[in-house]
């Protein structure tokens, strides 16, 4: 039945959650908007997942538009050129003072979907991505989240008896606020360390293979693979000397100022004090939920390595 469905409804597509592409900034076509009333704003690269469960975001917001909104009153709306392909319903946790706005946090209360049609939506979640790990609601949500593409970066951390690279794509870099905000599994064991030190070294995924990235996700964060092990080579960065892949176009050093349990994840809120650009043109991999996918012209790595 399951290869009916999909040759019928999806073209015989590989079903899978997310698909992996490569994009450099501007290749990105979608956008994220915050309503309030009257009030739209753009906050595709002001926004980032912070939590899984609960379903937490990010959003941040300069001086101006945060007073001049209700903040306890906003939608968040996925859209691709005219076409809206997903809304969500927040309930404002807490407001963090930043230096030129707020940080606002959200819990996901209500998810819509719009793409493709509802038949289509319905037979995808609710039958072909049906696992005893997760919800129907939760595949939902994810669907929804991720009809916006979640660039996919490298996590340093490095001490005089330990160090750890990992990916991850529960993030936000705000620009405009000279700040990183991550969602880092409450499990990992890196993270408590990295709240002791308060520093963490970001990387983009430049020039690097999907197998590579997941792979780095798998070795233990108990007992890393050693470094002179991984197949790729390392440099060290500027200021806190933590390990950066030969393969990065670009890194930034952070210092974490703020942290927040949140769920099954924990909140950093930190201050970028050094970027270090290697490549002007530097891309990175991304993951773009199934159904946002199917409609783009995003070039598909999975299995490409």
């Amino acid at each position: 039945m399951h290869s009916l469905i999909k040759k019928v409804f999806f073209n015989n597509a590989t079903i899978k959650t997310f698909y992996i592409t490569r994009l450099s900034e501007s290749d990105i076509k979608e956008k994220v908007v915050l309503k309030n009333g009257k009030h739209n704003i753009d906050i595709s690269s002001r926004h980032g997942m912070i939590c899984l469960d609960p379903f937490c975001i990010g959003v941040w917001l300069p001086a101006a538009e945060a007073v001049s909104i209700n903040s306890r009153d906003v939608e968040i709306e996925f859209t691709k050129g005219k076409k809206l392909n997903a809304t969500i319903e927040l309930n404002l946790i807490e407001k963090i003072a930043t230096p030129h706005g707020e940080l606002l946090l959200y819990k996901i209360e209500k998810v819509k979907n719009y793409q493709l049609s509802a038949l289509h939506r319905l037979l995808l979640l609710r039958y072909l991505l049906k696992s005893k790990n997760n919800t129907y609601y939760h595949r939902r949500v994810v669907s929804a989240l991720y009809s916006y593409p979640r660039s996919i970066i490298i996590v340093s951390y490095r001490d005089d008896k330990y160090y750890n690279v990992f990916p991850m794509d529960i993030h936000a870099y705000l620009k405009e606020e000279g700040m990183y905000i991550l969602g880092l599994r409450t499990t990992n064991i890196t993270l408590d360390k990295i709240l002791e030190a308060k520093k963490v070294v970001v990387c983009d995924t430049d020039h690097v293979d999907i197998k590579t990235v997941y792979d780095l996700g798998k070795h233990s964060s108990t007992a890393p693979t050693p470094i002179e092990e991984m197949p790729f080579g390392v440099s060290e960065s500027e200021l806190f000397n933590f390990y950066v892949p030969e393969f990065v176009g670009s890194y930034k050093e952070i210092e974490i100022i703020q942290h927040k349990k949140m769920g099954y994840h924990m909140l950093l809120v930190g201050k970028i004090v050094n970027h270090k650009v290697i490549d002007q043109n530097a891309s990175s991999l991304y993951h773009v939920g199934f159904l946002e996918y199917q409609k783009s012209n995003y070039p598909n790595i999975d299995g490409i390595f």
